[in-house]
Parts: C-alpha cells; structure tokens; sequence
C-alpha cells in the first residue's frame, strides 16, 4: 500500500465513515418512518415486509459479487457509483409513484448498496489501516457510521415535523414531509460522492503486500481463500456474532410484553441503545488493538450471551435492571460489530483477493438475514398467546449461537498464538549462532 500520512488516511476514514452511514439510512427508512411509508404508498405491513425480504436476499446474493468487484475496479469509483445510484432512485423514490414500482426500486438500491458498495468499503478500510490499528479503524467505521445515521436521523424527524407536523392530520402535508426527508438524504448522498471521487486515493489499492504476487484467475483465488483455516474460523465468528446482534431487534417488544413498559418508556431505552454504538465501536476497536482483536472479542460475545440469558430469567415487573440489562448487551453488540471484521487482516488472505475474501466471508456471516426470521416465526407460532415466553426461548437460543461464537473466537486466538511461536521459532532458526 502506498503510504498515506496519518491525517490523510484518517481524513479519508473519515469519508468512508460518512459513505457508509448516509448510504443505508435512505433504504432503511421505515425504521423511523414506517407508518409515514405504509400511509404515502398505500401499503400494508406484509407488502413492506416482502420488500425487504427480497432486498435481504439480493444481499445474500451480491456478496460474493461484490468481493469480486472490489478486486478489479478501483473502490473510489464503485463507492462513487453507489452513493450517486442510491440517490437518483431515491428521487424517483420521492416522487411516491404507484407501489408496483416499489419492487424495481428496492432491486436498484439492493445492487447499489452491496453489489458496488459493501467489500469496497471494507477492503478499502483494511487496507488503510495498519497491521496494529485494524481494530480501531474497524470499529470507527461501525462506531462512527452508528453516530452518522444517529444525527441524521434526528436531522430527518425535524425536518419531517417542520413539513408534516406529527404526520397524522393531513395525507398532503404527511407526504410532503417524507418527500422532505428523502431529498436531504439524497442531497447528503450526492455531497459525500462528489467528496470521495475527488479526495479518495486510487492508490491505497497499491498495498505491498501484493508486489510480486501472481494474478489469479477469480476461481484460484476462491479455491486459495476456501483453503484458509482462519477464513472459516471468522466467518462463523461472524455468523454467530451478526446473530447476537439480530437479538436487539427484539428489545422493544420483549421490554412491551414481560415487563409492562409503555411504548414511550420503551422506545427511549431502545433510542439510548442506538447511541451505545459509537462507545461501543470506538471503545471495542481500541480495547481490541491493545488486548487482543479475538480476545476482546470472545469476552464480548460471553458478556452479550449471558446478557440475553439473564433478561430470559428476568422475574416480569424488574424493569429498572430490565433496562440497564438491555443498554448493557446493546452496548457489547455494537463493541461486537466493532471488531470482528478486523480479524480480516489475521486470516492471511492474498491483498490482491482481499475483496473476493470479504464476499465470501459476508455470504456466510450474514445468512442469519435469512434464517433468524425463519426460527423466531417458529418460535412465535409454537407458544401461540404466550408471546412473554417465546421471548425468552429466542433470547436463550441467540445466547446458545453467542456463545459458539465466543468459542470460535477464541479457537481464533489459539491460532494466531500458535502462529506467532511457529514466527518466532523460524526466526531464531534462521538467526546466525554466534559462540
């Protein structure tokens, strides 16, 4: 990699930051929006639930695509590409045309947000950061993304207020609030693509790591990274860990029905959650760079497990440790997604396949996308009106999936320590004898 100066590559950390938190909000409006969304398109709640099905499976599907790209075109025109894409659909987007388009749009923002965006992001931030600093670079960028979406967020539910009021009144005045919301996102987006295609350097692909490799053919170079070890160890780190994380999904409606909390009291709690993501990405990449990455992982993933152990066994009506419980789990999920992706660099992937890599590794770390909806309906269809107990069974399971992970990450560990005596053994072997 062609060396940047310190302040260049956090400024363009910092770009990536931004790319990466202003990118998602847009697609994923119905998490503050969702009742505006349903109203403007006349849609109900099991159409837009089969949007986003489909958009999960397009994810699926694009990773490892994605990994390829990431390989053979410069990132600084495929982020590039993405944040512009994103934000011309979300102009016709704007336009609230009949839902039947709906579908069209969440296929071309599914491709725009994964296919071009997703292992670019990330290999661009591996090859950023150096061999000590991967834990802190990762977790700024899910810390940092975390604080992006947060204050646009809030940017977002002002603006929607000065134009619609509280959204319930009038459909004209509800739609031109949304239209409102979309066009600053789609302004944001535009901004940062025009910042990241004039300042964001082509050559940070150059990394040293790959002078004098041989070029492979896109099928060598899965076959080589299938032969890793340490690939297969992260990606069930990763598995395991985006699963805990899928558990706080759940948060708003466990506080609901075991404890009697009021939607208000709850939705405040999970907001506080929201805002536990940059301490925890930040304070998790930088535990992780100075104990360990795995290390600080695999006690994370312990911590988050019994977490959602204790709030199953909570006795309903503990709501003041109810709270606490869930603002404490949030807080290591988010140190979690901190610092798993910055195992990367450990697996000893080839720079020049590092995106083919990254696609492999998502497609199997993030299928809980597809298969955790299928076993919490399972769950909730089995206890029937007993929605209380089916929270905490999906609790225990998400715990049980945890905690394979922290064994996992720490079966990670025991690798790069057998690694480093087998370095350091070479070394003194190859060392001359002096007498």
């Amino acid at each position: 990699m062609l060396k940047l100066g310190k302040s260049k590559k956090i400024f363009q950390l910092v770009l990536l930051i931004l790319a990466a938190g202003s990118i998602y909000p847009l697609v994923y409006l119905r998490q503050n929006f969702e009742s505006t969304i349903l109203s403007v398109f006349h849609l109900s709640n099991s159409e837009l639930a089969g949007l986003y099905s489909m958009l999960g499976i397009i994810f699926v599907i694009g990773y490892i695509p994605s990994g390829w790209l990431a390989d053979k075109v410069p990132v600084r025109y495929l982020i590039t590409f993405s944040l512009v894409l994103t934000a011309v659909t979300g102009l016709f987007y704007a336009q609230v045309p009949d839902k039947s388009t709906l579908v069209y749009v969440y296929l071309v923002w599914g491709f725009a947000t994964v296919f071009t965006f997703w292992s670019a992001i990330l290999k661009t931030v591996s090859l950023l950061a150096d061999k000590n600093e991967e834990g802190t670079y990762f977790g700024a960028l899910d810390g940092g993304r975390g604080l992006v979406e947060a204050i646009l967020a809030s940017c977002a539910v002002g603006l929607f207020a000065l134009f619609a009021g509280d959204g319930t009144s009038d459909i004209t005045q509800t739609k031109a609030g949304f239209q409102a919301v979309v066009y600053m996102y789609c302004a944001v987006l535009v901004v940062i693509a025009v910042l990241v295609f004039f300042v964001l350097s082509d050559g940070q692909q150059k990394d040293a790591r790959s002078q004098g490799e041989p070029v492979e053919s896109t099928l060598a170079a899965v076959r080589r990274i299938l032969k890793i070890r340490e690939v297969w160890v992260m990606s069930l780190v990763l598995f395991c860990g985006y699963t805990l994380f899928w558990g706080h999904y759940y948060f708003s409606g466990f506080l609901n029905v075991n404890h009697a909390v009021s939607p208000v009291n709850a939705g405040v709690v999970t907001v506080i959650v929201l805002w536990m993501r940059p301490i925890g990405g930040f304070g998790g990449g930088f535990l992780a760079d100075r104990l360990g990455k795995s290390r600080v992982l695999a006690v994370s993933m312990v911590v988050a497990a019994l977490g959602f152990i204790s709030l199953s066994l909570l006795p309903s009506g503990s709501n003041a440790l109810a709270y606490v419980l869930v603002v404490v789990v949030g807080l290591f999920l988010y140190a979690i997604r901190g610092i798993y992706w910055s195992l990367l660099d450990d697996c000893r992937v080839p720079a020049a396949a590092t995106g083919i890599a990254i696609g492999i590794i998502s497609f199997v770390g993030y299928l809980p996308d597809i298969f955790i909806p299928q076993i919490s309906g399972a769950i909730y269809t089995a206890f029937g009106d007993d929605v209380a107990g089916a929270n905490n069974l999906f609790f225990l399971v998400t715990a049980g999936i945890g905690l394979v992970g922290a064994a996992a990450a720490g079966y990670f560990a025991v690798l790069m320590r057998k690694r480093r005596n087998f370095e350091t053994a070479s070394d003194m072997e190859a060392s001359p004898t002096t007498i």
